[in-house]
């Protein structure tokens, strides 16, 4: 038999629950061990801030809780199980769960962008569920999931208006080139990616991205699109699927990712844009080490890491292929 035990409640209870406006949002948040195990302690925290800026949640950076949005509440509860032959009334005869951190908030007062901000406590895979009823009690749901190392803040944001007909939530994500390099090392920390020299050499290709969007802004601060940047990013995210689907202990000659490589200099080579990228990747120790090292990309890594990427292509005005798209509804932004 199992039961709840609140370990700690920060939740508030929601009032005028008599009201006929029966709208409400749920996030909850998992957080997840290296075995992909539910964490018995949770290895994340998030505030949520509505579109007036008032927040609620709790910064385990600051170690500060707050309530400010009407009809709100944060919680913090473990599932525990009663141990055979036990007393449910004596707290030693209750094994400890997993931690479940939630926020609740009905009714909904504003509607608007709701940014969540979710802070690292150690490194971590995670998974974000919300669910919002709207004035006629109609749910939606969205899922997200990422990674997230220690002392680390992820942002997303949410747009929630609970009129009825309304549009569903749309999750967005703000992805920067460090959160990229964010989720290859925690990915390796849950040995869900290769080893160092494989990380190294994706994280060598993300920062010549990053540098090749530095020299689009310096020349054209206005520019929308930064095509050099964007190539290299799309070829960052075929590489990750090429270790993904073909880097298999019974295949391995199936790793090359030289046709990768080859279609990307005769696409590219002769732009001076991209001078710069092929002068420093040419030299580098990839080259060297690309038949011994050990590559490969689980399933979850491949679609945490490439829907980040795909976030940052939309930011630097670039289309994603069809065959590279997102498949999860969320809509795509980044910056």
């Amino acid at each position: 038999m199992k039961i709840y035990i609140l370990l700690l409640s920060l939740f508030f209870p929601a009032e005028n629950i008599f009201s006929a406006d029966l709208s409400s949002v749920y996030v909850g948040l998992d957080t997840y061990d290296a075995d992909g195990a539910l964490s018995m302690v949770a290895n994340a925290h998030f505030v949520i801030v509505d579109p007036l800026g008032r927040m609620t949640g709790h910064n385990p950076s600051t170690n500060e809780d707050t309530n400010e949005i009407p009809n709100s509440g944060y919680s913090i509860e473990s599932l525990g199980e009663l141990k055979e032959g036990g007393d449910s009334a004596n707290e030693n005869d209750i094994l400890p769960g997993p931690e479940k951190i939630s926020f609740e908030m009905g009714p909904v007062q504003v509607s608007g962008i709701y940014n969540v901000r979710i802070f690292g406590v150690r490194e971590t895979r995670y998974s974000l569920k919300i669910r919002m009823n709207d004035r006629d009690h109609k749910l939606a749901s969205l899922k997200y999931e990422g990674y997230l190392s220690s002392v680390a803040i992820n942002t997303l944001n949410i747009a929630i208006d609970p009129t009825p007909g309304a549009p569903a939530p749309v999750i967005t994500k703000i992805v920067t080139f460090d959160a990229l390099r964010q989720d290859l090392t925690v990915a390796q920390s849950l040995k869900q990616i290769g080893d160092d020299k494989f990380v190294a050499s994706l994280n060598r290709v993300v920062n010549l991205a990053g540098r090749l969007a530095d020299k689009c802004n310096k020349h054209d601060k206005h520019r929308k699109s930064c095509a050099p940047a964007v190539a290299v990013l799309k070829l960052f995210v075929m590489r990750l699927e090429t270790a993904n689907r073909r880097c298999d202990s019974k295949n391995p000659g199936g790793c090359d990712e030289d046709r990768d490589w080859d279609d990307f200099g005769k696409e590219h080579r002769k732009d001076h844009d991209y001078d710069d990228f092929f002068r420093e990747w040419d030299r580098d120790d990839w080259h060297k080490h690309k038949k011994t090292c050990k590559r490969f990309v689980t399933d979850e890594a491949l679609k945490i890491i490439k829907e980040d990427a795909q976030w940052l292509i939309k930011s630097l005005g670039g289309e994603i292929d069809k065959k590279h798209g997102d498949k999860h509804g969320h809509e795509e932004k980044g910056r």
